[in-house]
C-alpha cells in the first residue's frame, strides 16, 4: 500500500452513506451535514495516526490509492469511513525501534548542573552560602537566633532603661517645640526665649549683687496650664455663654483652691502686706474668671464704664494719655489735651481700677455675668487694661462678638519650699531645686492627679472641654498612657497566639512567632538608639507594638 493521507471521498454529487444496520450501500443514510463539526472530528482523528514526521500512516484499507492521491490534491472536506487502521509500508530504521524500545538506563533527574562562577554570598551553583549553612544546621542557627535576641534585650535594658532611671528621666523623649527656621512663629518663639533667658540672668546677677535671701515660695517654680473649649452642641453660646459652663471652668481651679495643702505649694503673694500673725495668700490664678467670681462686683460702675467707652473716640483719647497720667512713662509722647479731657481720664482710670481690684476669685459667681463678658470686651481696647483680661479670651472675642469658643488660665506653683540663704552654692541649689520637683509631683500625683483626669474627661461637663497641661507630670502621663496601650499590646499578643495554634496546629510555631513578634521591638530599639545613637524616641513608637503582631503573625503563615 502506497503512503498518503486518508481520503475522503472525492464524489461531492453523491456523499458518503453510512448503512444503518451495517449494510451495504442499499440500507445507507446521509451522514450528518454539520461539515464544520466533521472536519474538527477529522482533524482529531488525522492528529492521532500522524507519525513523527506530520504523516498520516493509517488509510483505508478499501480506498483506492488513484482516490487517495487525487482526493489529496482536490483536499475534500468528506470523511473518510475507516475500516481498519494498518501500518504503512514505509521503510523503518530499525536501529530508531530498538532505541525506543530498548529499556534506559539514565536516571530520572539530571545529575549534573549548570555551574556559575562562585563569588563570596554564592557557590558554584548559584545557591546563597547564607542558606546552605542555615539549611545545613537548623538548630543550631535556631538556638543562635535565640540567644542573639536575648542578649541585645538584655544590652537595652541595661544602655538605655538602666541608664534613664539613674538619671531619673525615662527612655522616652518628652514632646518640646519643634523649630523651623522659614517659619515666622518659630523665629519669634526663640526670640522670646532668648529675651527670657537674658532677663533670668540678670535678675540672678542683680540678686547675687543685693546679697538677698530667697523667701520660702516666692518664686515661680512649676504651673498647671488649663485650656477649655465650647462643646461642639455650645458654640452659639461659647464658654462664657451660661453659669453651667463658667462653673464648669471653675471646677478645675478649684481642685487646686479649695485645698488646704495647696498653701504648701502655691506661690505666695509677697506683694501684699499682712499682719502680724496671718498667713500670706496664694497668688491668685492667671484667668478671666478672677472678674467672674470677684469678692465684689459694682454693676453701676460698671455699666457707666461700659457707656463711656462706647465712644470710639473716646477710647481713643483714654490710649493715648493714660500712659503718662496714670501710669507716668512716656509723657513727652503725650498729646495736648484740655484740662477737662485729662481729669476724665483719670476718673476713668480710678473707676476701673476699683472695679479690677476686686477680681480675686473669692466670690460667687456675679449674677449678671453677661455684663462681665461686655465689660472686659471694652478693657481689650483700652492698651492699659488689656493686658488683665485678653489672655483669657480667643482672637475673635471683641465688643462686635461677645462669643469665644475658649478660654485658658494659669495656677502658679511655687519654690523654693524654704527660705535660701545667698550662700548657697549653685550646685546646692541645682540640688534643692531637683529635690523639690520631686517632691512636688509626688504631691501632686497623689492629692490632684486623679480629680484633674477626671475633670479633663469628655462628658463631665455637658458644655464645655477641659484639658490641663504640666510639665511636673507630663513624663509620669505619658508612661500611663503607655502602659495603657500596652494592656491592649498584650490582649493582641494573646490572641496571636490563639490564633496561630488554631491555624498552624502547632505549639511550637505558635510560640516562635510569638518570640518573633516580642523582641523585634528591643532590637529595634537598640540599633535605633544605642547603635545609630538617635536619641529621640517618641511616645508613638511604641504604638508599633500592633503593626509588629499584625506582621509578625503574617509571616508565621508564608
Amino acid at each position: 500500500m502506497q503512503k498518503g493521507t486518508i481520503a475522503p471521498e472525492a464524489n461531492t454529487e453523491n456523499p458518503p452513506m453510512a448503512s444503518v444496520d451495517g449494510g451495504g450501500d442499499d440500507d445507507a443514510v446521509p451522514l450528518a451535514t454539520d461539515t464544520d463539526k466533521i472536519d474538527e472530528e477529522f482533524k482529531k482523528f488525522q492528529d492521532i495516526l500522524k507519525d513523527d514526521n506530520g504523516t498520516v500512516n493509517a488509510v483505508n484499507k478499501d480506498t483506492p490509492d488513484d482516490d487517495i492521491e487525487e482526493n489529496t490534491k482536490d483536499n475534500t472536506k468528506y470523511p473518510a469511513v475507516v475500516d481498519e487502521a494498518v501500518l504503512s509500508e514505509a521503510p523503518v530504521d530499525d536501529s530508531v525501534v530498538k532505541d525506543a524500545t530498548a529499556p534506559s538506563s539514565d536516571p530520572p533527574f539530571p545529575t549534573s548542573f549548570p555551574q556559575y562562577p562562585p563569588s563570596f554570598f554564592t557557590d558554584d551553583r548559584g545557591n546563597l552560602k547564607a542558606v546552605n549553612m542555615v539549611v545545613r544546621n537548623p538548630c543550631l542557627i535556631f538556638s543562635l537566633i535565640i540567644g542573639l535576641c536575648i542578649l541585645i534585650s538584655f544590652l537595652l535594658q541595661v544602655t538605655v532603661f538602666r541608664a534613664a532611671a539613674e538619671e531619673g528621666t525615662i527612655p522616652i523623649t518628652v514632646p518640646v517645640n519643634e523649630f523651623d527656621l522659614g517659619d515666622l512663629r518659630s523665629i519669634q518663639y526663640d526670640s522670646f526665649r532668648l529675651a527670657k533667658d537674658e532677663v533670668q540672668k540678670m535678675k540672678g546677677e542683680l540678686a547675687n549683687s543685693l546679697d538677698k535671701n530667697v523667701q520660702k515660695q516666692s518664686e515661680l517654680a512649676a504651673i498647671a496650664y488649663w485650656v477649655f473649649e465650647a462643646d461642639r452642641d455650645n458654640t452659639d453660646k461659647g464658654v462664657f455663654g451660661t453659669a453651667d459652663s463658667i462653673q464648669g471652668m471653675k471646677d478645675a481651679y478649684d481642685i487646686f483652691l479649695d485645698s488646704p495643702e495647696f498653701k504648701d505649694y502655691c506661690v505666695l503673694d509677697y506683694r501684699t502686706p499682712v499682719a502680724p500673725g496671718e498667713t500670706r495668700k496664694c497668688r491668685t490664678p492667671l484667668s478671666p474668671l478672677t472678674m467672674y467670681y470677684a469678692s465684689e462686683w459694682d454693676e453701676v460702675k460698671a455699666g457707666d464704664v461700659i457707656e463711656q467707652l462706647k465712644d470710639p473716640a473716646k477710647v481713643e483719647l483714654f490710649n493715648s494719655l493714660a500712659t503718662c497720667l496714670i501710669q507716668k512713662q512716656f509723657c513727652e509722647k503725650k498729646p495736648e489735651a484740655t484740662p477737662e479731657e485729662e481729669s476724665w481720664t483719670l476718673q476713668l482710670g480710678d473707676n476701673i481700677k476699683s472695679i479690677t481690684a476686686k477680681w480675686d476669685m473669692e466670690g460667687p459667681l456675679v449674677p449678671n455675668f453677661d455684663q462681665v463678658t461686655e465689660f472686659a470686651s471694652y478693657m481689650i481696647e483700652l492698651d492699659m487694661f488689656k493686658g488683665t483680661v485678653d489672655f483669657g479670651f480667643d482672637d475673635g472675642f471683641s465688643t462686635s462678638n461677645l462669643v469665644s469658643h475658649f478660654s485658658r488660665g494659669i495656677v502658679f506653683w511655687g519654690g523654693p519650699l524654704a527660705d535660701v540663704g545667698n550662700e548657697t552654692s549653685k550646685e546646692d541649689a541645682e540640688k534643692i531645686d531637683e529635690t523639690e520637683g520631686d517632691q512636688r509631683k509626688d504631691f501632686i500625683k497623689a492629692n490632684y492627679l486623679d480629680k484633674m483626669n477626671e475633670q479633663s474627661e469628655k462628658g463631665t461637663h455637658d458644655e464645655i472641654n477641659s484639658y490641663y497641661f504640666m510639665t511636673t507630670l507630663i513624663g509620669d502621663v505619658i508612661i500611663d498612657i503607655v502602659t495603657k496601650d500596652a494592656m491592649l499590646a498584650i490582649f493582641s499578643f494573646v490572641f496571636v497566639i490563639i490564633w496561630l495554634r488554631v491555624n498552624t496546629k502547632s505549639w511550637f510555631l505558635a510560640w516562635v512567632g510569638f518570640f518573633e513578634i516580642a523582641v523585634s521591638i528591643p532590637i529595634a530599639w537598640f540599633i535605633f538608639t544605642v547603635v545609630f545613637q538617635i536619641k529621640y524616641f517618641a511616645s508613638l513608637n511604641t504604638l508599633a507594638l500592633f503593626i509588629v503582631a499584625a506582621i509578625g503573625a503574617g509571616d508565621i503563615f508564608i
